[in-house]
C-alpha cells in the first residue's frame, strides 16, 4: 500500500471514529422524529390491556426523543401468544413496535407453552405499568365452609368459564392445600359466574379481584361474600383483606412454594410492555427510559386508575429479569406441576 493511499484511509478511519460518538447521540430522536410507533396489544379492544396501551399513548411519546406519534393495534388470539410471536419474529425490529400480551409470558417457555415462537428472556422488556389487583377465592357468606380448615372437609362450589384462572386457582388450591372445591364449568365469562353467585346456584369464584369487587357490586356492604385465601406472593394494602390468608404463607413444602412462586410470579408486574430482540440498544434505552419517565406522570397515574382502576406500581425491566432468571433454575418435577395451574 502507498504513502499516500495508507495516509488517506488512516484519515477516513480517525474521522469516522470522531464522528460516531455525536451520530450516535443523535440517532434516536433522528430515527423517531415523524415516525409512528404501533403498541400490538394480544387481546380485543375495550379490555384492561388495550385501555392500558390506548392510555400510555396518549403520554409516552412526549418523553421520547424525536416525539414520535403511538398508535394501538389489536392481534387478539391463543391467549396473547398470535401478538407476542409477530412482534418478536414478523414485525420490524427497528424500535417501531411495542407488544403488551398476557402476563405469563415471561414464564411460558419455562413451563413448556405450545405455540411460543421466541425466547422471552430474549426479549427487552420495557417495565410494567401495574400489579395486578389481588385474586382472591371469594365464597358466599352462606356457603358449607368460608374458611380453608372447613374447605379441606366440606365441598364447596365455584364457577368457571373454563380454562384458566376461573378454574386453575381451585385446582391448585386442592391439591396444594387439600381442599375440597368443586368446580363448575360452562359459563361465559365473569358475568355470567357472578348472576350464578348472586342466585347461589355456586357459592364463590375462584379469581375474585377485591377492589373491583367493591366497586362494581353492592355484595361487601351486603355481607354477601367472604375472601377465603388472597392469591399471591406478597400480601395486599387492602384495608378489607388485612385478615385473609396470604396463599404463599400456606405451602407445605419449599417445592409447593416454588409451584405458587411459577403460578403467581407474573402477577406482581401486570400490563407488562416489551421490544424485540434485536432492537438498536439505543433505541431500547430511550425506549425504556421515556416509559419509566410516564410512569411518574402525575397526570398518566391519574387517567390510569380512572381507566382501569389499577393503580400505577412501576414494575422495572431487571424486575422481569429477576423473576425469569429465578424460574428458569426450578427443578423439572416443579415446573410440570406448576403447567397445570398457569393460565395466561
Amino acid at each position: 500500500m502507498g504513502r499516500g493511499l495508507a495516509y488517506i484511509l488512516g484519515t477516513v478511519l480517525a474521522v469516522c471514529a470522531l464522528s460516531a460518538p455525536a451520530s450516535a447521540q443523535q440517532s434516536v430522536a433522528e430515527f423517531y422524529k415523524g415516525k409512528t410507533i404501533d403498541i400490538i396489544v394480544g387481546y380485543g379492544a375495550g379490555g384492561g390491556y388495550d385501555l392500558s396501551a390506548r392510555t400510555l399513548v396518549r403520554y409516552m411519546p412526549k418523553y421520547l426523543a424525536g416525539n414520535p406519534q403511538m398508535v394501538v393495534r389489536n392481534m387478539p388470539g391463543a391467549g396473547s401468544v398470535l401478538a407476542a410471536n409477530s412482534v418478536n419474529n414478523v414485525q420490524p425490529k427497528d424500535g417501531t413496535v411495542i407488544g403488551e400480551y398476557a402476563d405469563l409470558v415471561p414464564a411460558m417457555k419455562v413451563l413448556n407453552f405450545d405455540g411460543l415462537q421466541f425466547d422471552p428472556k430474549q426479549i427487552n422488556w420495557l417495565g410494567a405499568i401495574a400489579h395486578r389487583e389481588t385474586p382472591t377465592l371469594g365464597i358466599r357468606t352462606d356457603a358449607p365452609a368460608t374458611t380453608i380448615e372447613a374447605m379441606k372437609t366440606k365441598e364447596v362450589l365455584v364457577g368457571s368459564d373454563g380454562p384458566g384462572a376461573t378454574s386453575a386457582y381451585a385446582y391448585m388450591m386442592n391439591d396444594l392445600l387439600g381442599t375440597k372445591i368443586k368446580v363448575l364449568t360452562g359459563y361465559s365469562g365473569t358475568q355470567q359466574i357472578d348472576l350464578a353467585v348472586e342466585r347461589g346456584e355456586v357459592h364463590g369464584r375462584a379469581t375474585m379481584d377485591w377492589p373491583r369487587t367493591r366497586e362494581k357490586t353492592d355484595w361487601l356492604t351486603r355481607k354477601l361474600i367472604v375472601p377465603v385465601v388472597q392469591f399471591a406472593l406478597e400480601p395486599s394494602d387492602d384495608p378489607d383483606l388485612k385478615t385473609t390468608p396470604l396463599i404463599a404463607n400456606l405451602a407445605k413444602s419449599e417445592a409447593d412454594r416454588q409451584v405458587m412462586d411459577l403460578v403467581l410470579g407474573t402477577n406482581s408486574f401486570f400490563r407488562a410492555f416489551s421490544v424485540a430482540p434485536g432492537v438498536p440498544a439505543d433505541r431500547v434505552a430511550a425506549l425504556r427510559d421515556a416509559f419509566a419517565k410516564t410512569m411518574a406522570d402525575k397526570d398518566f397515574q391519574d387517567e390510569f386508575l380512572k381507566v382501569t382502576v389499577n393503580p400505577v406500581a412501576f414494575s422495572s425491566p431487571d424486575k422481569i429479569q429477576a423473576f425469569m432468571d429465578k424460574a428458569y433454575k426450578f427443578p423439572e418435577d416443579v415446573i410440570k406441576r406448576a403447567a397445570k395451574y398457569a393460565t395466561p
